[in-house]
């Protein structure tokens, strides 16, 4: 049996509720038939499509009557096995059981893989890819998803196309990547709404609920306010579900909090939560953060403090707080220093600055898996493209004249592009203004007055002219080493008055450096990108020209290629 229920993860974010429609078997591409159902008894068949109708009033009630069936599940033939694993997995990942669900996952997969049930594994590894996002297991997510993206262009995974490319939006979303994740949603609608539209499908609709907040993540009124308002118009043709309803008034609080209406924010953001935990017994972090903004806001100190605290007694805070955002840490540090608790302010301001570092590493890491996941997706297009493209003669004329003329304005935009930052940045280094390091005070961070810290600075610029960044041996606990400190006090003063960490400052130093010995040394402009990267303290060429081309928007190669030709 091939077949995958007919519900979509609403609560996208962190949420674990999926919406309940109407029916459970969605056939998808013309290799499915009637074939696909034989081994499936009628009466498992009704039982299983029960639980995606309206007859259970609770979700304890729904997850009863599938562990009722999976008890005696050793009765049944192995197609109606996976059947029954794969239903129970769809239910434990809308309650937020991931550990049980992951379990589940790499059971049924491994039956449906023995056994030759192709769709059946394929929606195991997508159920499992998304399970192992909710459970902040992100790594194990992605590789997943790589896989899946192999089956892109298959008609018969089309829908789960659909939903992986959701995924990918919800990644994007989280690291604040929001025009990324629009340009998705966009697509979708573009490409996909039609198929969407002909299934009576609620995935299609709550694109436009999605792409209202994002829109409202960047500052666009017009927008934001549309994509609301053609949502409210398209659910009017689909069956209504709670859901829907405070899901709209989530979207309306984000609103109001970015128009600065913090009275109204807060009372639909607590709207959305007393829903929200009656349902699911938890909280959604990202909405409580931003209830807690909203009365630092208004003043109310004492009410946003407790609404943090909400987050922190969640049993997923374990798993979350590696990923979630330093500004919930910040508005610990703005609530203690206003009611004047130095202590727990310094305390949180450590926090602070060790979550900023982990996130932005996780943000590193989670775009590199992502850009990943496009390039292998494009390769896929390309080749099924050119396939196509062979069996007519005329279309390949066609698509080999428009890839040239592609080939060559991308050539020439690319060059175009690259003299411009080139001269901006010979520019910058002939006035000799450093690209990012300067030991100026940072007045968005808490000051240090202490005649310590302005001495610890000399030293670092010390060691800066003395050129011991640019040795390999360069390491935060060598530094605190070498300056006779401890290392989270000299990760402090490098936060406080560089607004920068440590990596960030080293590697700053390097490329200001390299630019200018370049600019200047003929010689060294012949050593191999490899070469130059050990001269400034890189141990591989991959890691320097990764920074350099983020630091100057040119690759090591080509800004030496455009010195060469300026003579």
């Amino acid at each position: 049996m091939s077949f995958q229920s007919c519900k979509y993860l609403m609560l996208r974010k962190n949420l674990k509720f999926i919406s309940i429609f109407l029916m459970l078997f969605c056939f998808l591409g013309k290799a499915q038939t009637e074939q696909d159902l034989e081994g499936i008894s009628d009466s498992l068949l009704t039982n299983l499509q029960k639980f995606y109708s309206e007859i259970y009033e609770t979700s304890e009630q729904t997850l009863s009557g599938i562990y009722k069936i999976h008890k005696n599940i050793d009765t049944y033939n192995v197609k109606e096995q996976v059947a029954i694993y794969l239903v129970l997995i769809d239910f434990q990942i809308a309650e937020g059981l991931y550990d049980e669900a992951i379990i589940n996952c790499h059971i049924s997969h491994n039956m449906a893989k023995e056994n030759g049930f192709a769709y059946e594994t394929v929606l195991s590894n997508y159920y499992l890819a998304s399970a192992y996002g909710q459970n902040y297991e992100y790594d194990k997510s992605f590789e997943l998803f790589k896989s899946l993206a192999q089956l892109i262009n298959d008609s018969n995974y089309e829908y789960l196309a659909i939903l992986s490319e959701i995924e990918m939006a919800w990644f994007y979303e989280i690291i604040g990547k929001y025009r990324d994740a629009l340009d998705i949603k966009l697509k979708i609608v573009k490409t996909k709404g039609d198929f969407l539209k002909k299934r009576w499908d609620p995935v299609y609709y709550n694109q436009f609920l999605d792409m209202s907040n994002l829109y409202n993540e960047l500052g666009i009124k017009d927008s934001t306010y549309y994509y609301r308002d053609f949502y409210k118009q398209t659910i009017k043709d689909y069956p209504e579900t709670s859901a829907e309803h405070y899901f709209l008034i989530k979207n309306e609080a984000n609103i109001s909090f970015n128009e600065r209406d913090y009275s109204k924010a807060i009372d639909k953001y607590r709207a959305f939560n007393n829903w929200y935990f009656a349902r699911l017994k938890d909280y959604d972090s990202p909405t409580i953060i931003n209830k807690s903004k909203a009365h630092i806001a208004l003043g109310e100190v004492d009410s946003a403090l407790n609404n943090l605290n909400l987050i922190k007694s969640r049993p997923m805070f374990l798993k979350e707080q590696k990923y979630i955002s330093p500004d919930f840490y910040k508005l610990y540090i703005d609530i203690y220093k206003k009611k004047g608790e130095d202590d727990l302010r310094k305390e949180y301001e450590q926090k602070y600055y060790q979550a900023l570092e982990t996130y932005n590493s996780f943000k590193f890491n989670t775009l590199d898996n992502l850009y990943d996941i496009d390039k292998q997706r494009i390769q896929i297009e390309n080749a099924n493209a050119a396939n196509d493209y062979k069996s007519t003669l005329n279309y390949l004329w066609i698509a080999l004249g428009a890839i040239v003329m592609c080939f060559i304005g991308f050539v020439l935009w690319k060059q175009k592009r690259e003299k411009k930052k080139f001269d901006a940045l010979m520019q910058r280094t002939e006035n000799k203004t450093p690209l990012k390091t300067s030991l100026e005070p940072c007045t968005n961070t808490t000051e240090i007055k202490d005649e310590k810290v302005e001495a610890l600075i000399h030293q670092i610029k010390e060691l800066e002219e003395q050129g011991f960044f640019l040795k390999q041996k360069t390491t935060l606990h060598n530094t605190a080493k070498k300056l006779k400190t401890n290392t989270s006090y000299l990760s402090t003063i490098i936060n406080n008055n560089l607004d920068t960490t440590f990596s960030a400052f080293v590697n700053d130093i390097r490329i200001d450096y390299i630019i200018n010995e370049l600019k200047t040394n003929k010689q060294l402009r012949s050593y191999s990108v490899k070469a130059i990267a050990e001269e400034i303290g890189y141990k591989s060429a991959d890691s320097f020209s990764k920074y350099f081309k983020q630091s100057t928007g040119l690759s090591p190669s080509t800004f030496i290629k455009n010195i060469n030709k300026k003579g």
